[in-house]
């Protein structure tokens, strides 16, 4: 079992929060337009990385059903619920930009995509939570800037998710997303 502290439990339960809130979005945003689409935007290296990752492996625990030809792919889409990688929420093709009804909704979609991004920077230096490969390093995280960062990041989804059922976005919103960091 990799270190695991208070701290690091806590962090987990808030990212698993985040990012399946993050996954109810972008379905309900985008869902038909990949259930459409042909062509398959994953591929089996990103499934490996969320093998690879100690901190996305705690997050999904789901390392019997990976399988080194298909990785966590199905027919169906993608297996994990949760501790996928953050490439897997910041790409959107260029056909969810275009079907979006403004530039504020494509702006937003580029926020929701950044939010684990934006979470898990800067964990270790300048080395992204998920990027960590030795579990012994997890007792060196700064998990007061991790708790920052989450917090902004379950703001913004909070604020978007507000967004999504009342149709406006106040200029001070607006203004807590733009300081989410874009991961691009």
């Amino acid at each position: 079992m990799p270190f695991m502290n208070d701290s690091l439990k806590s962090y987990i339960k808030q990212y698993t929060e985040l990012e399946l809130g993050m996954r109810e979005l972008i379905n309900r945003k985008g869902n038909s337009l990949c259930g459409q689409c042909t062509r398959c935007c994953c591929d089996v290296i990103h499934c490996t990385y969320a093998m690879e990752s100690p901190f996305l492996k705690l997050v999904h625990q789901q390392e019997e059903i990976f399988d080194a030809k298909e990785g966590f792919l199905t027919p169906t889409g993608c297996a994990l619920e949760k501790g996928r990688p953050s490439i897997c929420y910041e790409y959107f093709c260029d056909d969810h930009f275009y079907n979006q009804p403004d530039e504020l909704h494509a702006e937003i979609l580029k926020i929701i995509g950044s939010l684990l991004n934006h979470a898990t920077r800067n964990a270790l230096g300048e080395i992204p939570l998920e990027d960590i490969m030795k579990e012994e390093d997890f007792s060196r995280l700064d998990f007061h800037q991790l708790g920052t960062q989450m917090n902004e990041s379950l703001q913004a989804l909070k604020i978007i998710q507000t967004f999504y059922k009342e149709g406006t976005m106040p200029e001070t919103s607006l203004q807590v997303l733009r300081q989410i960091h874009l991961g691009e």
